[in-house]
């Protein structure tokens, strides 16, 4: 059974879950949505595909780093899960690239709970978010949920607010050599950063339509209990519990107002919901502690995600 074997953390389950971005990746190939049919499109595409299962690998690295779930591995199948759903992805690279940088920030945000090496922490933090911002100009956003992690996690200093500037000057300066280098210019400063569309014409895509309103489904009901549940949780956990909620956000914010209107841009919530989709699995409801969800629940809510996943590979 699915919640049985996801709800341990065993090498096959990486092996399995890679496997099924894989075959994603083939079923993205037949569709037509990535490009293979010369050396330098086969070299992308297969770089996209290690990239993401290097995300994934990431993704629990920071889920058992921080202890945002119990032992197992259901975030990381809710995560590979809404991937193989949007094969439109690879069309986008930027943004594949732009959630890894989110995905460091927010190991950086978590980090904070100790109080080794805050500055460190914060200029780590600032400058994958500035990073982020080169390849999504509006994950800048993400320096609200820095600010915020700051005044969750730490006693507010002047110093704190000040570093995130120095990350960003520093990028900043990278990128203006590579331009002066590369063009022989500045023209690149002039060009417009944010750029809004609220075009959503690829949504009429069938594929694209129900993995967008299963998000919004998730968002809403995952988010909601999470949401219920934080008073009942315990102290330390809060401030996980809340800073999740509002990196949930921020992404969303980041998708809807963003100029990427082609399913793409769904990947940026996807990390954080499947991390709150995991809580809300593992925690019986009204219990502050982490004890299994009804069995057949589970089962069901499992299942139906990778049947509906699997049908989305084909459609």
């Amino acid at each position: 059974m699915l919640a049985s074997f996801f709800g341990k953390s065993k090498p096959i389950n990486y092996v399995l879950l890679s496997a099924l971005l894989f075959i994603g990746f083939l079923a993205a190939i037949f569709k037509g949505s990535i490009p293979f049919s010369s050396p330098p499109e086969i070299l992308t595409a297969l770089s996209l595909l290690l990239l993401l299962i290097f995300s994934l690998l990431l993704l629990d690295f920071v889920i058992r780093k921080n202890n945002l779930t119990g032992k197992n591995t259901y975030g990381i199948l809710f995560f590979t899960l809404f991937i193989i759903q949007l094969p439109v992805i690879h069309e986008s690279p930027q943004i594949i690239w732009a959630m890894l940088c989110l995905m460091l920030a927010t190991r950086r945000f978590l980090s904070l709970n100790s109080d080794i090496n805050i500055e460190k922490k914060i200029l780590d933090a600032s400058f994958y978010i500035a990073i982020a911002g080169l390849f999504f100009p509006w994950c800048w956003l993400f320096f609200g949920v820095l600010f915020l992690s700051i005044l969750l996690h730490t006693a507010v200093q002047l110093r704190y607010l000040i570093i995130p500037v120095i990350g960003v000057l520093v990028v900043f300066i990278l990128k203006t050599t590579y331009h002066f280098l590369v063009d022989d210019g500045f023209e690149w400063f002039f060009t417009p950063w944010f750029e809004m569309s609220f075009s959503f014409g690829a949504y009429n895509s069938l594929g694209i339509l129900i993995t967008a309103l299963l998000v919004a489904l998730f968002i809403l009901w995952m988010g909601t209990m999470r949401l219920i549940r934080i008073p009942s949780l315990p102290k330390k956990e809060r401030s996980r519990a809340w800073l999740m909620l509002i990196v949930l956000v921020f992404t969303l914010f980041m998708a809807v107002l963003g100029d990427v209107k082609t399913g793409a841009e769904l990947l940026l919530p996807v990390f954080p919901l499947a991390i709150i989709s995991a809580n809300f699995l593992e925690v019986n409801e009204g219990s502050g502690r982490a004890k299994p969800f009804d069995f057949w629940f589970k089962e069901l809510l499992m299942w139906f995600l990778l049947l509906i996943s699997l049908v989305l590979l084909i459609v």
